[in-house]
Protein backbone atom coordinates (compact mmCIF):
# COMPACT_ATOMS: atom_id res chain seq x y z
CA UNK A 1 0.00 0.00 0.00
CA UNK A 2 1.29 3.18 -0.99
CA UNK A 3 0.96 6.09 1.62
CA UNK A 4 0.47 9.29 -0.28
CA UNK A 5 0.27 13.20 0.06
CA UNK A 6 -0.43 16.37 -1.81
CA UNK A 7 1.72 19.50 -2.34
CA UNK A 8 1.75 22.69 0.12
CA UNK A 9 -1.11 24.60 -2.31
CA UNK A 10 -3.38 22.48 -3.22
CA UNK A 11 -5.43 19.47 -1.68
CA UNK A 12 -6.01 15.71 -2.53
CA UNK A 13 -8.35 17.13 -5.22
CA UNK A 14 -5.32 18.61 -7.38
CA UNK A 15 -5.82 17.14 -10.82
CA UNK A 16 -1.94 15.94 -10.28
CA UNK A 17 -3.14 13.69 -7.82
CA UNK A 18 -6.10 12.45 -9.10
CA UNK A 19 -4.79 11.19 -12.32
CA UNK A 20 -1.37 10.13 -10.42
CA UNK A 21 -3.63 7.81 -7.60
CA UNK A 22 -5.95 7.15 -10.40
CA UNK A 23 -3.63 5.30 -12.17
CA UNK A 24 -1.52 3.77 -9.51
CA UNK A 25 -4.79 2.61 -7.67
CA UNK A 26 -5.87 0.60 -11.05
CA UNK A 27 -2.96 -1.83 -10.19
CA UNK A 28 -2.11 -1.08 -7.05
CA UNK A 29 -3.87 0.10 -3.40
CA UNK A 30 -3.26 3.75 -2.25
CA UNK A 31 -3.83 5.21 0.63
CA UNK A 32 -4.01 8.92 0.11
CA UNK A 33 -4.42 11.84 3.44
CA UNK A 34 -5.27 15.75 3.45
CA UNK A 35 -2.32 17.61 5.50
CA UNK A 36 -2.01 21.25 6.56
CA UNK A 37 0.26 23.41 4.45
CA UNK A 38 3.10 22.93 7.81
CA UNK A 39 5.89 20.25 6.86
CA UNK A 40 6.50 19.06 9.87
CA UNK A 41 2.57 18.66 10.13
CA UNK A 42 2.33 16.61 7.55
CA UNK A 43 5.35 14.46 8.50
CA UNK A 44 3.48 13.38 11.61
CA UNK A 45 0.47 12.53 8.87
CA UNK A 46 2.12 9.99 7.64
CA UNK A 47 3.61 8.27 10.87
CA UNK A 48 -0.36 8.08 11.89
CA UNK A 49 -0.91 6.88 8.71
CA UNK A 50 2.06 4.31 8.85
CA UNK A 51 1.15 3.33 11.93
CA UNK A 52 -2.67 2.26 10.77
CA UNK A 53 -1.27 0.14 8.30
CA UNK A 54 0.75 -1.92 10.48
CA UNK A 55 -2.00 -2.38 12.65
CA UNK A 56 -3.76 -3.94 10.30
CA UNK A 57 -0.49 -6.00 8.76
CA UNK A 58 -0.35 -3.91 5.37
CA UNK A 59 3.21 -3.53 6.21
CA UNK A 60 5.46 -5.20 8.04
CA UNK A 61 8.78 -3.85 9.86
CA UNK A 62 10.18 -7.21 9.33
CA UNK A 63 10.12 -6.63 5.76
CA UNK A 64 7.10 -9.45 4.42
CA UNK A 65 5.53 -6.17 3.25
CA UNK A 66 7.33 -3.13 1.57
CA UNK A 67 7.01 0.54 3.41
CA UNK A 68 5.89 2.80 0.00
CA UNK A 69 6.04 6.33 1.19
CA UNK A 70 5.29 9.12 -1.68
CA UNK A 71 3.71 12.80 -2.05
CA UNK A 72 3.90 15.54 -4.74
CA UNK A 73 5.77 18.98 -3.86
CA UNK A 74 6.36 19.47 -0.43
CA UNK A 75 4.56 16.12 0.05
CA UNK A 76 7.42 14.45 -1.24
CA UNK A 77 9.63 16.24 1.16
CA UNK A 78 7.27 15.09 3.86
CA UNK A 79 7.54 11.53 2.85
CA UNK A 80 11.52 11.34 2.26
CA UNK A 81 11.50 13.14 6.21
CA UNK A 82 8.84 10.39 7.62
CA UNK A 83 10.20 7.12 5.30
CA UNK A 84 14.08 7.81 7.44
CA UNK A 85 12.74 8.53 10.78
CA UNK A 86 10.06 5.48 10.82
CA UNK A 87 13.26 2.98 9.22
CA UNK A 88 15.49 4.27 12.01
CA UNK A 89 12.69 3.42 14.47
CA UNK A 90 12.09 -0.28 12.98
CA UNK A 91 15.64 -0.88 13.26
CA UNK A 92 16.21 0.51 16.77
CA UNK A 93 12.93 -2.03 17.75
CA UNK A 94 14.56 -4.83 16.34
CA UNK A 95 17.69 -4.54 18.10
CA UNK A 96 19.94 -3.22 14.53
CA UNK A 97 18.94 -6.25 12.45
CA UNK A 98 19.60 -5.80 8.78
CA UNK A 99 17.77 -2.65 7.65
CA UNK A 100 14.71 -2.53 6.05
CA UNK A 101 14.51 -1.87 2.17
CA UNK A 102 12.00 0.73 1.50
CA UNK A 103 10.28 2.83 -1.65
CA UNK A 104 9.59 5.98 -2.31
CA UNK A 105 7.63 8.34 -5.32
CA UNK A 106 8.20 11.70 -5.14
CA UNK A 107 6.69 13.67 -7.62
CA UNK A 108 7.63 17.05 -8.76
CA UNK A 109 9.92 17.28 -5.48
CA UNK A 110 10.75 20.95 -4.96
CA UNK A 111 14.62 20.32 -5.13
CA UNK A 112 15.01 24.52 -5.40
CA UNK A 113 13.82 26.11 -2.81
CA UNK A 114 12.40 30.03 -3.03
CA UNK A 115 15.85 31.47 -2.30
CA UNK A 116 17.56 29.49 -4.83
CA UNK A 117 18.73 26.81 -1.92
CA UNK A 118 19.23 23.15 -2.98
CA UNK A 119 17.29 20.78 -1.03
CA UNK A 120 19.03 17.66 -1.54
CA UNK A 121 20.42 16.92 2.25
CA UNK A 122 17.31 14.81 2.77
CA UNK A 123 17.90 12.77 0.49
CA UNK A 124 21.89 12.82 0.00
CA UNK A 125 20.88 11.35 3.62
CA UNK A 126 19.15 8.17 2.21
CA UNK A 127 20.64 4.69 3.03
CA UNK A 128 21.26 2.23 0.22
CA UNK A 129 18.80 0.22 0.99
CA UNK A 130 15.91 2.59 -0.28
CA UNK A 131 14.58 2.80 -3.87
CA UNK A 132 13.58 6.12 -5.13
CA UNK A 133 11.39 7.16 -8.40
CA UNK A 134 11.26 10.82 -9.31
CA UNK A 135 8.17 11.72 -11.37
CA UNK A 136 9.47 15.11 -13.05
CA UNK A 137 7.62 17.46 -15.20
CA UNK A 138 10.25 18.64 -18.33
CA UNK A 139 9.68 22.53 -17.26
CA UNK A 140 9.53 21.94 -13.73
CA UNK A 141 11.24 24.88 -12.82
CA UNK A 142 11.38 24.02 -8.97
CA UNK A 143 13.12 20.67 -9.90
CA UNK A 144 15.54 21.40 -13.00
CA UNK A 145 16.83 18.03 -14.50
CA UNK A 146 20.27 19.11 -14.77
CA UNK A 147 20.47 19.87 -10.81
CA UNK A 148 18.21 16.88 -10.20
CA UNK A 149 21.20 14.49 -12.58
CA UNK A 150 23.96 16.12 -10.32
CA UNK A 151 21.62 15.07 -7.29
CA UNK A 152 20.75 11.35 -8.06
CA UNK A 153 24.87 10.99 -8.96
CA UNK A 154 25.86 12.23 -5.39
CA UNK A 155 23.20 9.66 -4.07
CA UNK A 156 23.68 6.54 -2.04
CA UNK A 157 19.89 5.67 -2.90
CA UNK A 158 19.06 3.93 -6.22
CA UNK A 159 16.90 6.21 -8.31
CA UNK A 160 14.87 6.02 -11.39
CA UNK A 161 13.28 9.25 -12.95
CA UNK A 162 9.94 9.35 -15.45
CA UNK A 163 10.39 12.72 -17.36
CA UNK A 164 6.64 13.68 -18.05
CA UNK A 165 7.32 15.86 -21.63
CA UNK A 166 5.94 19.72 -21.99
CA UNK A 167 4.74 19.29 -17.65
CA UNK A 168 5.58 21.79 -15.68
CA UNK A 169 6.15 22.05 -11.48
CA UNK A 170 2.06 21.52 -11.24
CA UNK A 171 1.95 18.84 -14.55
CA UNK A 172 -0.19 20.50 -16.08
CA UNK A 173 0.01 20.28 -20.07
CA UNK A 174 -2.32 20.93 -23.19
CA UNK A 175 -5.19 19.82 -23.58
CA UNK A 176 -7.00 18.78 -20.57
CA UNK A 177 -7.01 15.31 -21.90
CA UNK A 178 -3.64 14.99 -22.18
CA UNK A 179 -2.77 16.27 -18.73
CA UNK A 180 -5.09 13.22 -16.86
CA UNK A 181 -4.10 10.57 -19.85
CA UNK A 182 -0.36 11.64 -19.07
CA UNK A 183 -1.03 11.73 -15.46
CA UNK A 184 -3.21 8.19 -15.16
CA UNK A 185 -0.34 6.74 -17.18
CA UNK A 186 2.86 7.77 -14.78
CA UNK A 187 0.57 6.30 -11.98
CA UNK A 188 0.29 3.08 -13.56
CA UNK A 189 4.39 3.46 -14.37
CA UNK A 190 4.55 3.93 -10.67
CA UNK A 191 2.53 1.01 -9.69
CA UNK A 192 4.56 -1.28 -11.82
CA UNK A 193 7.79 -0.05 -10.53
CA UNK A 194 7.21 -0.63 -6.80
CA UNK A 195 6.04 -4.27 -7.93
CA UNK A 196 9.35 -4.32 -10.23
CA UNK A 197 7.66 -4.92 -13.17
CA UNK A 198 9.29 -1.44 -14.41
CA UNK A 199 12.59 -2.01 -13.42
CA UNK A 200 15.17 -2.15 -16.15
CA UNK A 201 17.46 -5.25 -16.77
CA UNK A 202 20.39 -2.97 -17.16
CA UNK A 203 21.53 -1.41 -14.02
CA UNK A 204 21.85 1.95 -16.05
CA UNK A 205 18.92 1.93 -17.94
CA UNK A 206 16.78 4.18 -15.15
CA UNK A 207 15.22 7.02 -16.83
CA UNK A 208 12.34 7.10 -19.10
CA UNK A 209 9.84 9.42 -20.65
CA UNK A 210 6.57 10.02 -21.37
CA UNK A 211 4.69 12.18 -23.83
CA UNK A 212 1.33 13.31 -25.68
CA UNK A 213 1.10 12.70 -29.42
CA UNK A 214 -1.26 15.17 -30.76
CA UNK A 215 -2.41 13.97 -33.52
CA UNK A 216 -3.11 10.15 -32.73
CA UNK A 217 -4.31 11.97 -29.07
CA UNK A 218 -2.19 8.89 -27.34
CA UNK A 219 0.39 8.93 -24.48
CA UNK A 220 3.56 8.18 -26.05
CA UNK A 221 5.90 6.37 -23.65
CA UNK A 222 9.33 5.17 -24.18
CA UNK A 223 11.48 2.11 -22.66
CA UNK A 224 13.75 2.89 -19.64
CA UNK A 225 17.28 4.68 -21.19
Amino acid sequence: TLVFTHGAGGTLAAPAVVNFCTGYSSLRDVYAFQGSMNLKSRVRGFHACVEQLRNRKLITEKGELELVLGGRSMGSRAAVIAATETISSWREESAGKEDQKFSLILVSYPLVGPKNDIRDKILLDLPQKARVLFVIGERDSMCPLSKLSEVRKKMEAESWLVVIKGADHGMHVKPTKAEKALGVMVGRIAAEWVGGERLAKKKDEKEVAVGWDGESEEVTQGTWE
